[in-house]
């Protein structure tokens, strides 16, 4: 019996490739669970992202007819939007944010100037108030000057008595009220409340200081 030689056997690579596609494949399953995950990860952030500003717009629209009642203005009105052509929904969710945003930033603006006054803004309620009380005193007075000027008594060179009830009393009592008036009307923020107006501010500058204006003309008319 003759041994017979040793050959050697053929290499199969049909496991190798198997294999490798093998791989290939799991890789491309995990790629593809990942980036399903992702979708759906930025899917529920879009919907939160969604809900929050439905939420934010909401109370915005409650509030902004709140501020309308309160400074006695008409109703704001929603209309609604046509959607644009925006295919990405994150720029249209960034352009939404935005626009609230804005209106947010435009209500604020409102609230704030509501809360000063029409009349003189930029100053303190002391001196708005001091103001105005002078001005309607410095009217008074020139209306108190005016009728001694035209009144037949000083021809005479005497002092017209029926005007000292006016000048030291009348006038000055309707220069106080009147800036009252005025700053009741536009010296008092729509918003918050509670404006001083300075009475008795505005009883010394109209009661004390007219009648001394009045006195100091008289003297030196007289003199």
């Amino acid at each position: 019996m003759t041994e017979q030689p040793d050959t050697p056997l053929p290499r199969d690579g049909g496991w190798a490739a198997y294999t490798d596609h093998a791989r290939r494949l799991s890789a491309l399953l995990k790629e593809e669970r990942s980036r399903g995950e992702q979708q759906a990860a930025a899917s529920r952030d879009g919907q939160a992202a969604v809900d929050q500003l439905t939420h934010r717009v909401a109370a915005q629209r409650q509030h902004l007819h709140h501020l309308a009642a309160t400074l006695r203005l008409p109703a704001p009105q929603f209309g609604q939007i046509a959607p644009g052509p925006i295919p990405d929904p994150a720029e249209a969710l960034r352009r939404a944010t935005t626009a609230a945003n804005a209106a947010d930033a435009a209500a604020e603006n409102a609230h704030r100037r509501a809360a000063q006054p029409p009349l003189l803004p930029g100053f303190t309620p002391l001196a708005r108030n001091a103001l105005v009380y002078s001005i309607a005193a410095i009217v008074g007075t020139f209306a108190s000057l005016l009728m001694f000027a035209l009144s037949p008594d000083k021809d005479l060179g005497r002092i017209p008595l029926h005007l000292v009830p006016w000048s030291l009393c009348g006038l000055p009592a309707l220069a106080f009220f009147a800036g009252y008036l005025t700053i009741s009307l536009v010296g008092q923020p729509r918003l918050g409340g509670g404006g001083t107006r300075s009475r008795k501010v505005g009883g010394v500058i109209c009661f004390v200081g007219m009648p001394i204006l009045w006195f100091i003309f008289i003297a030196a008319t007289r003199g």
